[in-house]
């Protein structure tokens, strides 16, 4: 090299190290043009002047000056360490090494440093340590380059090739060595799990051991003991004794501790599940092993240790279960024995293919007849290398078994020997056995059938227990489950019940056999009125087998229990979609229908059934039930007739079940549905209450086939006969209580033996307290019976009443009776608080407002009283409401004060209060019959007279006379009657009614003497009128004017003025003025004429006289001044009384009269014709007889005839239909028809 050479790179390095890094750069590069035999010194500077200034090309320098240079690069390589990238940094830490032995270490620590910081060269750092390790054992760093190595594998979790175990097991155990608490932890979990996966145990149970001595409270060293333990224990290899030999401790110890740091550590229980199987204490060893599997679902340890248990404890089923959760179980030999016990043909093929690959040794031979057996195939058992005791349990009758077996001593012979004594049903013998080998061997199937036998010996308790014993052995025991939830069932143990049935569902799982149970668990929620889950229970039943009608029906049922009636409707059709011909459904089709009170509807759907199916019990009953049904609401709705004929067909249908079924006899429900027809039917009217039954249910003669008649009477004894034979079958509360009642009605409908009656419900009604006394209704019934006059005892009731309401607060019914016992003894105060408790009870109960109504009258609120009555109409009917209302309209409409009153007057008016009591006496008359009171008669003839239906009017008050004992009331009836025949025009039968009056007032004498005139006997009713003129002088002038009237028939016009100047004298009545002025008239008396019109000057403005009045003046005018005078004045009348429609008429009339020819009237005469028409209807409150309309409707016809034809013509028919019989109506439509 030369001095320049030497003498530049001086000076670069100098201005390298004055940080002149361009300078340095430019230099450099003409070193390398000044002398390039030496360029590796100058690419060394050039790295270096690019150390600062661009890494890449300081390192690309170094490199060329590694190529270049002679002999090791050291300085070269330390540039580039500083400069490469870390993809090159393990190589030049790695040559650097061994080139600079005294930087070694901090060399070997970049190197560890490098494969923390960038994982991608971990694998090549740790690649060089490896080496290090594998050639230079006798190196002075080794240990440290074992624990850098170790550092590495541990840090980056390489993986252990299988030449490096070794290498991976020192390297771990010398780190272990070296490493703190905390990185040892982390540590021993890496390494042991590498050793377990290795299959190397001792090492394994070795380094777990150290773990639990350095790290006693980390659970991790004590659950690699149990693994190991747990998965190789039972292995017969030689390697079990090396990794045993490791343990510190027993494993036991090791478990105990295992469990103090975690309690639910599942390897920890499975170690002492294993320990208690080794001592044979199974249930022990299952509830480990089941709690070790809730802490580890799916460790396949723990299921193969539950098999085994299983299978020891005879749990077949769920060591099955367990097996359905392993992959190679066709393999085993215990999974085929699992499947032998099963029931299904399909696992029972199963398991003998599977045999087939197994040597025919006897105990495989035992399986496979097990399985033949159950198949059916006895042929093949015998062709089996069987033992003795196999052959006689499968091939032999149970006594030759029996006596082969001889004397049995050993657990199989005495079992066997117990299942063929059951067979026989030699319970003594069975239970002699069974108990023999239960203390050999006390399995789930000896407990099994020792539950048969003392459940078939009746001795439920044992049978309980040992059935509880054999599901504590096996939870899965189908026919124990069965029996077990039975015996709840009886014993009312429904909460037991439900437990073991879901508990059992829960061990099923999705299994095909818990269909069953599913159902069977449906069927408790349904008994035990949990409807919601019941439901869903039947359905998932239906989703796995939606063929099965018994799931559908049940599903129905659960629908109709809850109230989802068109829901179960659903069902049940959706059943005779699929099955026709399925009466179980189309009966709960019709019973659903019946409760809903879809009567009709459903007497159809028990038509259909009974008409395939006769005499079908179920059916005969519900087609009854539904009559019945249907009649009680025919009877709220009064529709007695109907009613009646509906009990009579409950009757026969129910008399089809007492006359062709003989079990039908012992059935309480027969007895006591007859007997409540019976009760319902003597109800009704008298005329009604009878029936037609067999003669041999009615007992009168047994041989006769003919129909008996039973009277009210007769059907009341008949009901008590039935109620006793169903008491006899089964006493109940409410048998007696109904049976208290039938005699309770018997006093009722037979007066004279009432005593004996009330004496026999008093008993039997206290017969129905004995039995349950928390019954309000028994004693709300007691206390009724001892308020009646023949056996009346008031304290009694009172108490009975109080006890009623005491049980039940809510007793609308007992709160009104005591109500009732409080106002027969006048204590309004106590009797209005009981009705209001009533009514608060009960809004809609009727009697309650009856009694606050009674309440009312007894205090004189007389129109709340009213207004109470009138409420009452609005529920439904109530003889004493009936009777009650009625009594307040016709007080009210009789007394002009009391209608004078706006708010009587409103209710009579505008609500119809007289219509609503005519309906309510209707009812009432028509339920009583011949028992209708004489005032209920009489408000029921007043009501008919006042709605002027007069035939019936005169029916009730008839029938009122011929009840009423003589005296003042039957006088007014009959007086009454007279007036109403003449009314009618029937003055004949009014003057034999008049007549028939013992003590006559003037009202009957005024009456009889107007019969008398109109039956044209003038001489005797002008002298009733002169002996009654003298006794009353008040209505003397009145009775004037009926006189003249007689005499002007037979005595003239002079005696007759004579008589009418009397009455003028007397203050007479408008009536004598009008007889006066007509008079006059007709004899063109004009002086009487004058002194009459100046007596009616007083009335001429009075809208009430003017149609009268008008009439005989305009009369007056014609025959004075001629007809047009008197149209004149009529129509000045008419003009100041618009809207009279008797004024109309008049003028009508006048105009038809007087001016028919007229050309110029035709048209003023039509329109008010049609003015006159309209006017009659003006308003609602002026009623119009329909022969008046009839009447003025001709007239109108007859003024609009020259007009409009057509229009006359329909007014002429509809007169016609007004009243058929006038004949000028049919004379004015015969003249049309013949025009």
């Amino acid at each position: 090299m030369s001095k320049e050479s030497k003498a530049l790179i001086k000076e670069i390095r100098e201005t390298i190290k004055l940080a002149k890094y361009a300078d340095a750069i430019h230099k450099c590069q003409r070193l390398l043009k000044s002398d390039p035999k030496n360029n590796a010194i100058a690419y060394l500077l050039l790295g270096a002047a690019y150390q600062n200034v661009d890494k890449s090309e300081a390192a690309k320098y170094l490199r060329n000056s590694i190529e270049h240079t002679e002999g090791p690069p050291t300085v070269a390589l330390q540039g580039l360490a500083n400069c490469a990238p870390s993809s090159e940094l393990p190589e030049i830490y790695d040559k650097l090494m061994d080139l600079i032995p005294e930087k070694a270490l901090e060399y070997m620590e970049k190197l560890y440093v490098l494969s923390t910081q960038d994982v991608k060269v971990a694998a090549d750092c740790f690649e060089k340590f490896r080496n290090r390790v594998q050639n230079g054992s006798g190196s002075s760093h080794f240990s440290k380059i074992q624990e850098y190595l170790g550092r590495i594998w541990y840090s980056q979790d390489l993986v252990v090739a299988e030449d490096d175990n070794e290498l991976y097991k020192t390297t771990m155990e010398a780190l272990l060595k070296i490493f703190d608490e905390t990185s040892q932890s982390a540590l021993y979990k890496r390494y042991l799990k590498w050793l377990y996966k290795q299959k190397d145990y001792a090492s394994c149970i070795r380094n777990a051991c150290q773990m639990t001595i350095t790290h006693p409270k980390d659970v991790y060293g004590y659950e690699w003991i149990c693994k190991t333990y747990c998965e190789n224990h039972d292995k017969p290899d030689a390697d079990s004794e090396l990794w045993m030999k490791e343990l510190k401790e027993p494993i036991q110890s090791y478990a105990e501790q295992l469990l103090q740091l975690h309690s639910k550590s599942s390897l920890a229980l499975l170690i002492n599940a294993f320990d208690l199987y080794a001592k044979k204490d199974y249930i022990a060893a299952r509830q480990l092993a089941q709690q070790a599997q809730e802490s580890h679902p799916g460790y396949a340890i723990t299921i193969k240790l539950l098999i085994r248990i299983y299978i020891k404890l005879g749990a077949h089923k769920m060591a099955l279960l367990m097996w359905q959760e392993q992959d190679q179980r066709q393999s085993d030999l215990g999974y085929i024995e699992c499947l032998s016990y099963e029931k299904d043909e399909e696992k029972l093929r199963e398991a003998v293919e599977l045999l087939e690959r197994f040597e025919k040794t006897e105990e495989n031979a035992k399986i496979l007849a097990r399985c033949l057996f159950k198949l059916g195939k006895l042929q093949q058992i015998k062709e089996l290398p069987l033992d003795e005791l196999t052959q006689a349990e499968y091939l032999l009758s149970p006594e030759e078994a029996i006596r082969i077996i001889g004397q049995p001593e050993s657990f199989q012979q005495l079992l066997l020997c117990g299942k063929l004594y059951i067979k026989l049903e030699n319970y003594s013998e069975a239970l002699n056995c069974m108990l023999k080998a239960t203390r050999l061997n006390p399995s789930a199937e000896c407990f099994d059938y020792l539950g048969r036998i003392y459940q078939a010996t009746r001795d439920l308790s044992r049978a309980r227990k040992c059935f509880e014993k054999c599901l504590s052995l096996n939870p899965l025991a189908e026919q124990a489950v069965d029996a077990l939830s039975f015996i709840y069932q009886q014993l009312e143990e429904e909460d037991l019940n439900e437990a073991l049935l879901i508990n059992t569902l829960g061990l099923l799982g999705s299994d095909q056999s818990s269909i069953r149970l599913q159902y069977k668990l449906g069927l408790h929620f349904l008994h035990v009125k949990k409807l919601d889950n019941a439901i869903q229970c039947f359905r998932l039943a239906i989703k796995h087998d939606p063929q099965c009608m018994v799931y559908w029906e049940s599903l129905g049922d659960a629908y109709a229990s809850r109230g989802s009636y068109n829901s179960a409707i659903r069902v049940f059709q959706h059943i005779m979609e699929l099955v026709p011909d399925n009466s179980y459904a189309l009966l709960q089709v019709a019973v659903i229908k019946t409760t809903i009170r879809m009567y009709p509807e459903a007497i159809e759907d028990f038509n259909q059934l009974l008409h395939q199916h006769p005499k079908y019990l179920p059916g005969l009953r519900g087609a009854a039930e539904a009559h019945i049904g249907l009649a009680c609401n025919l009877k709220s709705q009064n529709l007695y007739g109907r009613a009646k004929q509906n009990l009579q067909m409950a009757v026969d249908y129910l008399q089809e079940a007492f006359l062709h079924s003989k079990e039908a006899l012992s059935m309480v429900w027969l007895w006591r549905l007859t007997a409540t027809v019976f009760v319902q039917t003597a109800q009704l009217p008298l005329s009604l209450a009878n029936l037609d039954v067999a003669g041999k249910l009615a007992k009168w003669d047994e041989d006769v086939e003919e129909i008996a008649y039973l009277s009210r009477k007769d059907l009341m004894h008949l009901a008590k006969r039935f109620y006793f034979r169903a008491l006899k079958l089964q006493q109940n509360t409410y048998l007696w209580y109904e049976l208290a009642f039938a005699n309770y009605l018997s006093a009722i409908y037979v007066p004279e033996e009432a005593k004996t009656y009330l004496d026999m419900a008093s008993k039997v009604c206290k017969m129905a307290i004995k039995e349950r006394g928390n019954r309000w209704q028994n004693w709300n019934l007691l206390g009724v019976i001892h308020m009646q006059a023949s056996l009346e005892n008031l304290p009694l009731s009172q108490h009975c009443f109080i006890q009623a309401v005491t049980l039940e607060r809510k007793s609308y019914t007992a709160w009104t009776n005591l109500g009732a016992l409080y106002i027969r003894l006048g204590n309004i105060k106590l009797a209005n608080e009981a009705f209001k408790r009533a009514q608060q009870s009960s809004p809609m109960y009727p009697n309650a407002w009856i009694g606050q109504a009674m309440v009312a009258e007894t205090i004189g609120e007389l129109e709340e009283a009213f207004d109470l009555f009138r409420h009452c109409q609005q529920f439904e009917y109530q003889p004493e409401a009936a009777l009650g209302f009625a009594h307040w309209v016709c007080n009210v409409l009789s007394d002009p004060q009391l209608s004078a009153k706006p708010h009587n007057r409103h209710a009579i008016q505008h609500m119809h209060a007289d219509v609503s009591a005519l309906d309510a006496i209707n009812w009432y008359v028509q339920n009583e019959e011949r028992e209708a009171s004489v005032p209920a008669l009489t408000f029921q003839g007043f009501l008919y007279a006042r709605q002027h239906l007069y035939q019936q009017a005169i029916q009730s008050f008839t029938k009122a006379c011929q009840l009423c004992e003589p005296g003042p009331d039957r006088d007014s009836l009959y007086t009454n009657l007279g007036y109403l025949y003449l009314k009618l025009d029937q003055p004949d039968k009014a003057v034999n009614a008049l007549n028939a009056v013992a003590h006559a007032t003037f009202k009957p004498i005024i009456g009889l003497a107007l019969a008398y005139y109109r039956t044209n006997h003038l001489q005797e009713s002008y002298s009733i009128y002169n002996t009654v003129l003298g006794q009353n002088d008040q209505k003397a002038a009145t009775i004037l004017v009926a006189m003249a009237s007689m005499v002007y028939s037979f005595q003239g016009e002079a005696d007759t003025k004579t008589l009418l100047y009397q009455c003028i004298l007397k203050h007479a009545p408008i009536q004598a003025y009008y007889s006066g002025c007509a008079l006059g008239v007709l004899h063109q008396d004009n002086e009487l004429n004058q002194t009459i019109m100046s007596e009616l000057n007083a009335y001429q403005t009075n809208e009430n006289y003017c149609a009268d009045l008008s009439y005989l003046t305009a009369h007056y005018y014609l025959i004075n001044d001629g007809p047009r005078q008197a149209l004149n004045y009529l129509q000045t009348r008419v003009r100041m009384f618009p809207h009279s429609a008797a004024l109309r008429k008049v003028l009508l009339k006048f105009l038809l009269d007087y001016f028919p020819n007229d050309t110029s009237m035709i048209k003023p005469t039509s329109n008010m014709g049609l003015i006159a028409l309209t006017l009659g209807h003006r308003s609602l409150e002026f009623s119009v007889k329909a022969s008046e309309e009839a009447e003025t409707t001709i007239f109108a016809s007859q003024a609009v005839q020259p007009v409009d034809k057509t229009q006359s013509l329909k007014l002429v028919q509809r007169a016609i239909r007004l009243n058929p019989i006038n004949q000028q109506a049919r004379q004015l439509l015969a003249a049309y028809k013949v025009h």
